[in-house]
């Protein structure tokens, strides 16, 4: 009764994933309806054919999304920017008020934001925690 149900699940989920590709929007429902459709084939309830739908489905979806994801990214440039991460400088220009303050890194100019919002003066050591976009997340270390 139904079959039908399971099938145009199968075909539906198929298509609009072939539809919209890479974006992986419901592929993990197909291996969801062979099952539903398998459980039908041998009849089994609605009900259970739900519970294993969903089942698979969710299983799928925890087993396919990570791996599917790593091998979809794409090009990832690395700019090495993250290697500031961690060290320790002091700022050439002071952080007030919301106006970034700036720090020579490797021979570049970042600018910064501290991450508690608190000012920090020009010359002090900072620390570098973050990278937001084209800025640095930092914060003031207590000088000895």
């Amino acid at each position: 009764m139904y079959f039908w149900l399971w099938i145009g699940v199968l075909i539906g989920s198929v298509l609009l994933e072939v539809l919209t590709a890479s974006a992986l929007i419901c592929i993990w429902f197909a291996p969801g309806a062979l099952v539903g459709l398998l459980a039908n084939q041998l009849n089994l309830s609605f009900t259970v054919q739900i519970i294993l739908f969903f089942t698979v489905s969710i299983l799928s979806f925890v087993i396919i999304r990570p791996m599917a994801k790593e091998y979809l990214r794409g090009n990832v440039i690395a700019t090495n920017a993250d290697r500031v991460i961690g060290k320790r400088t002091r700022l050439i220009k002071a952080y007030h008020d919301g106006d970034y303050g700036e720090v020579r890194i490797n021979g570049m100019i970042w600018n910064v934001i501290s991450k508690d919002g608190k000012d920090i003066d020009e010359g002090k050591l900072i620390e570098i925690l973050a990278i937001d976009g084209t800025k640095l997340i930092v914060r003031k270390i207590m000088e000895d």
